[in-house]
């Protein structure tokens, strides 16, 4: 055995034992059964489970090839309605124009009761001790009642947000978005605002804000004092003693802003873990289409077929204007469907979003602006065409629009005439491949992976404590962040100078032009 192969030997030993002797045990939660949502968990999971981690899940989404080191402890399949291709057209509609509410109960205080079930009852009261848990991973989303298990547990608690933070999540470890100059994830300005849009903002993240506390509060508070402990304090108190938040944000897409260390952007993470790979015949298909891939999803959510048969004949008699170029279209049933579907669109109920991104033939993307298929597309360098619908979807696509990485359609005014012409830009006019490609690079340009970022300081937390990195800015209200209570002093010490200064001076020009003449009248008259 030569020399080099001996050292080489010791340096494997070496960094196994010591990987392992920093590993941690993790136990992550995650009770909404979004798939979308579910791509980023499963890719932080499983990613801190290949870095010698040892990972339990609690999930709908159990892995079918579980890396070592990485258990389903609890399998929530069948607990709640599945999500997959189950919102219609109509059910988005109704829901868009006050998103807070569906978040809030149907898919926040409605999974609270998910902590009733036996096995998730076993872990908190019952945790494992050989090694114990070390600390907790959740959604933070609708139901934030799952961190109270990490506070009953007395270890630090890490929220994850698959989309950016809402208007109620910005406060949770300190971080104090300024709405002069940061846009919340529900409105759709860009770049600097204007005196009404910055009103506007400011109005709709405070009223955001009060109305998810409002239908949250007592409901999950409640759960959680009957789930885990009747002494549990408010939910508002639990939110607050997270000890970190990673965000799936990057500020190539949505801009520059002041961010304390509790919040750790981890933007693309999901790209970079990714195993998704092209079916053999699929790949074959993609290699085929010499004359480009057009590829067409609403997301895992949204049942196309769903849509009104108008806009869905505007799809298609666009779509088949594009031949030769090929159209790949999600469609989960095809049953549904009673238009005839072009010979260029290749239509399938699943498709690997990541993989047909990466192929070499796609050059368009149409989309509803989600936030997991958008840093695909920003990743991959791909321009988009994009359809919002609701929640965070618009802001997206703005984001790209301000970057000329994309074309919006909304979705209510959308015709065959705006749909041929979006394509035409889209595909033909090299600014917009060149500006995906500009941002690709940058967004691409980072000191570490995103991956690598979130394990640094998940590990930080596990070694430090849930206190080592709180800042003093949670202990005070927004009103105070703004500094109105200091304005209102200074401005009220100011005026009550200016009125002493003005009797004082009143005092003595009087003086100076009567006299004691003044004076002495004065004093008659009285």
């Amino acid at each position: 055995m030569s020399l080099q192969f001996k050292m080489f030997v010791k340096f494997i030993i070496f960094t196994t034992v010591l990987s392992y002797a920093h590993a941690y045990r993790i136990l992550g939660i995650f009770p909404l059964n979004g798939p979308s949502h579910n791509m980023l968990f499963r890719s932080l999971m499983t990613g801190l489970a290949r870095r010698g981690h040892q990972v339990d899940v609690i999930t709908h989404f159990p892995e079918k090839s579980p890396p070592k080191n990485y258990k389903d402890v609890v399998d929530l399949s069948g607990t709640m309605g599945d999500l997959t291709n189950n919102f219609t057209i109509d059910f988005i509609m109704g829901v868009k124009d006050d998103i807070v509410v569906p978040i809030a109960t149907l898919y926040g205080n409605n999974l609270c009761d998910l902590m009733g079930l036996k096995e998730i009852q076993e872990i908190i009261h019952s945790p494992p001790r050989d090694p114990p848990y070390d600390v907790i991973i959740t959604e933070v989303f609708g139901a934030n009642c799952f961190m109270g298990i990490g506070y009953h547990l007395k270890i630090p608690v890490v929220i994850v947000s698959s989309a950016l933070e809402y208007p109620w999540i910005n406060d949770l470890t300190g971080n104090d978005d300024n709405p002069a100059t940061v846009p919340n994830a529900l409105f759709t300005a860009f770049g600097g605002m204007n005196f009404w849009q910055r009103l506007q903002n400011t109005v709709m993240y405070h009223n955001e804000v009060k109305k998810f506390h409002a239908l949250t509060e007592t409901s999950q508070t409640e759960s959680m004092r009957k789930h885990i402990n009747p002494n549990m304090p408010s939910i508002r108190v639990i939110e607050k003693n997270s000890a970190l938040i990673l965000v799936n944000s990057h500020h190539i897409l949505f801009g520059v802003k002041p961010a304390l260390p509790t919040l750790v952007p981890i933007g693309g993470l999901h790209v970079e873990e990714s195993d998704s790979t092209l079916s053999k015949d699929l790949q074959k298909w993609m290699d085929q289409s010499r004359d480009g891939v057009v590829y067409f999803t609403f997301g895992s959510m949204v049942i196309t077929e769903s849509l009104p048969e108008n806009i869905l004949s505007i799809f298609f008699n666009c779509f088949a204007k594009l031949s030769p170029t090929r159209v790949l279209m999600k469609i989960a049933d095809k049953s549904k469907v009673t238009l005839s579907i072009p010979e260029n669109i290749l239509s399938m109920p699943w498709i690997p979003q990541r993989a047909v991104l990466a192929h070499n033939n796609t050059r368009a993307f149409v989309t509803h602006g989600g936030l997991m298929g958008t840093f695909e597309a920003l990743y991959y360098g791909i321009p988009m065409i994009g359809v919002p619908l609701f929640a965070d979807q618009p802001r997206n696509v703005e984001a790209l629009v301000a970057k000329n990485m994309s074309i919006k359609l909304p979705f209510d005014e959308l015709t065959e005439e705006s749909l041929d012409a979006a394509l035409a830009t889209i595909l033909f006019d090299a600014k917009y491949k060149k500006s995906a490609e500009h941002y690709s690079k940058l967004f691409r340009d980072q000191p570490m992976s995103a991956m690598t970022r979130a394990a640094y300081w998940i590990e930080y937390v596990a070694r430090n404590g849930p206190d080592s990195l709180r800042p003093p800015s949670l202990e005070l209200t927004w009103w105070q962040l703004a500094l109105l209570d200091v304005y209102g002093f200074i401005i009220s010490i100011a005026m009550i100078v200016m009125v002493i200064s003005y009797l004082g001076i009143r005092f003595v020009v009087l003086n100076l032009i009567f006299g004691p003449t003044h004076e002495v009248r004065s004093k008659k008259l009285n």
